[in-house]
């Protein structure tokens, strides 16, 4: 199976509660940085003993969350995984693990930032009037 492209990727995250109230514009940002991993089954994907460095939104699949080896949850389609990656890079309490072939939606600490950046300093760069 092919790699989603931009517009099955955008698809994709309007079912993201997280994102829900993103324009379809912003969605497109989001979707340009976000890459696909394809996981197998007993992968990990989040590890407690490692610093996050990025979130992850279940496309199909499951992923396993583990706490101190007892399962508390399995993340499915639209789920994310992570999220405070975006805002903090301590690891999270919870070992995720994929229980079947799965793919995934990864979206990068630092590429977040740098579309954030990008976005911030076009806005200050446009021209503005001044009323005098």
């Amino acid at each position: 199976m092919a790699e989603l492209n931009i517009v099955e990727k955008v698809i994709a995250l309007e079912g993201v509660d997280l994102l829900n109230g993103l324009t379809p514009d912003q969605l497109a940002r989001i979707a340009s940085i976000a890459s696909e991993v394809r996981v197998a089954p007993g992968k990990v994907v989040l590890d407690p003993a490692k610093p996050l460095d990025a979130l992850f939104v279940v496309l199909d699949g499951g992923v396993s969350l583990a706490k101190d080896g007892a399962e508390i949850h399995v993340a499915r389609q639209n789920e994310v995984l992570g999220a405070w990656a975006l805002f903090d890079n301590e690891p999270m309490p919870v070992t995720a693990t994929a229980t079947e072939e799965s793919r995934l939606l990864r979206i990068s600490r630092d590429d977040f930032y740098e579309l954030l950046s990008f976005r911030t300093m076009s806005r200050l760069l446009q021209p503005c009037s001044v009323p005098w």
